[in-house]
């Protein structure tokens, strides 16, 4: 066997043993997601780092559509966090939850997916990332038919956003719409990639800190 068929086949079998599945969202276009586990990307594992719940409701349906959603980081091998939630309909609700949407969450790709192995009832369907403003997506929960699946006493399974970053905060916001997205809830923080700032904001910065001190004496 000569250097180029050992060097395929090592290729071959990398490859193999380390399949990676990233779904990658298209700005301004609805993006299918079909789910993904362990196995078939063995990158996703990670430690969690940081688990909360908070509850939400708004009015919606003539009623009121209650839950909460579980906010998770999980920092990965190499030393970058990927951001889960899961969302939680209350069985009290007045109807399902339609879609579930992010803002200020600011990555250079947005590898997106849900965990068809992780606890939950629901799949996230599809997503839709905005090119204006940046850092906005939305997930929505339906069926082939365009129906809203989330209904209530139901939970979405895990659902993420993948990233490079290696710091984080809760500088993200999200809400949650009715069927229609006609009714939607307040505004909640989540984690999030910290932006770092670039060495021109940081110079300024420093810049303006001085002059205001000599303008101080």
């Amino acid at each position: 066997m000569n250097w180029r068929s050992i060097t395929a086949v090592a290729l071959l079998m990398a490859a193999w043993v380390s399949p990676v599945q990233a779904t990658v969202l298209v700005p301004d276009s609805f993006t299918d997601l079909d789910g993904i586990t362990y196995d078939d990307d063995n990158s996703l594992f990670g430690v969690v780092i940081e688990d909360m719940s908070i509850p939400f409701s708004f009015s919606a349906y003539g009623g009121t559509v209650s839950g909460s959603v579980q906010s998770r980081v999980v920092l990965n091998e190499n030393g970058t966090y990927d951001f889960y939630w899961r969302v939680f309909n209350d069985a009290e609700s007045a109807g399902a939850i339609y879609s579930w949407r992010i803002g200020g969450f600011l990555e250079d790709i947005y590898d997106a997916n849900w965990r068809i192995d992780s606890l939950g009832d629901v799949a996230t369907s599809m997503a839709l990332l905005f090119s204006d403003p940046g850092g906005f997506v939305n997930f929505y929960f339906t069926d082939d038919a365009g129906a809203a699946t989330l209904l209530p006493g139901l939970s979405s399974h895990f659902f993420y956003i993948r990233s490079d970053a290696t710091n984080y905060d809760m500088s993200a916001i999200y809400d949650l719409t009715n069927f229609g997205q006609t009714e939607i809830s307040g505004l909640y923080s989540t984690f999030a990639p910290a932006q770092v700032p670039t060495f021109g904001p940081l110079m300024l910065m420093l810049s303006g800190l001085l002059a205001l001190r000599r303008r101080q004496r």
